[in-house]
């Protein structure tokens, strides 16, 4: 962890010193606000992996009514060549669109080790198995031991930064003569609770965005096939002349279903685990956010985790919003077209 860890300790650690010529570094206000702007800085970096991502994704949107088109066109020609050909124009289509299919993994990949270190960083200023007389001796990252002795003695509302619901009231005592657990709890239960909720508002805005995203661009694909079985495109419900002539209704094309019951193709296997991941996020979405809670608890989060875990939840909630209104202006959506989905960022 100390390679992921490294890095965001250099960028807390600026953040600290430029304070430090505000206030006084050894503050509570020093260290709260070295913690909020670490979060700051972090998601300042990876904005435009994120912008980039969300980008792509409403250009896949807008894509889906053509890549279904070029599936109907290629899904009586499977030989080697046609396959070849159709991936070309495939490549060509994205190509021209300016999207590239991989953007969307980009930012989650940058943001996984980023943020190990940030917790890494956070729980290591007191390591558990160890004294505040020991830990104030030992480096963490970029911070030597006079600086984590700092971070040690830092408090907000009259709790340590690096204090946590079970402490031992021994460790307690060292490492803040007269606090009891009741001082802790009474920061850290509305703390944690409110990472929580804010997670979960966070999660359902933006399962709610995928779920019409994908309800309308299952609309916009029917509409692609209903065209092709009527031989014309359709306009409030009804199909155009074709050659100057009205082409009567087809009647929908029938799959026979195997035998054992199972996919007949790539396509409806992937159909089949895009709605296995879709409810596996929906059950994240309602257990994800108990996380803070349960850690708090649990895994002995200090009150920093808190503070971090609320900060990057607030900056989601508003970096959502902007990007979302900016794309609308940029790439508006037509109902055929469909919603832009969105990653939980």
């Amino acid at each position: 962890m100390d390679i992921f860890a490294l890095p965001v300790s250099y960028v807390m650690k600026f953040w600290h010193w430029v304070l430090g010529f505000v206030v006084d570094p050894d503050s509570g206000i020093a260290w709260v606000g070295s913690v909020i702007l670490l979060v700051v800085t972090v998601r300042l970096i990876l904005l435009r992996s994120m912008w980039r991502q969300q980008f792509s994704m409403r250009k896949m949107a807008q894509l889906a009514p053509k890549m279904k088109e070029m599936q109907n066109k290629y899904k009586d020609r499977k030989s080697p060549e046609d396959r070849q050909e159709q991936a070309k124009e495939m490549q060509a289509l994205y190509s021209d669109a300016g999207v590239n299919p991989a953007a969307g993994c980009l930012p989650l990949l940058v943001q996984i080790p980023v943020f190990l270190g940030l917790y890494y960083l956070l729980l290591n200023f007191s390591p558990r198995g160890m004294s505040i007389d020991e830990a104030q001796t030992t480096t963490n990252g970029a911070f030597g031991p006079e600086q984590v002795s700092s971070f040690l003695n830092a408090e907000i509302f009259g709790v340590p930064l690096a204090s946590y619901i079970r402490m031992p009231q021994e460790v307690m005592e060292s490492l803040h003569p007269g606090l009891v657990r009741e001082d802790i709890l009474m920061l850290a239960i509305p703390l944690f609770v409110v990472a929580g909720v804010a997670t979960f508002i966070n999660m359902w805005n933006s399962f709610r965005r995928q779920a019409a995203a994908k309800k309308a661009e299952q609309e916009a694909v029917a509409l692609v096939d209903d065209e092709e079985r009527a031989g014309g495109p359709f306009v409030d419900g009804e199909v155009l002349e074709v050659d100057g002539e009205k082409p009567a209704a087809a009647a929908p094309e029938k799959k026979d279903a195997p035998a054992d019951g199972k996919p007949q193709d790539i396509q409806s296997i992937t159909e089949s685990m895009t709605e296995s991941m879709n409810q596996s996020m929906k059950m994240m979405m309602y257990f994800f956010p108990f996380f803070p809670i349960v850690g708090a608890y649990f895994f002995n989060f200090p009150i920093a985790i808190g503070l971090y875990w609320v900060t990057n939840n607030i900056w989601t909630a508003v970096q959502s919003h902007i990007i979302m209104e900016r794309l609308d202006k940029e790439l508006p959506m037509s109902s055929k077209e469909g919603l832009p989905p969105s990653a939980f960022m």
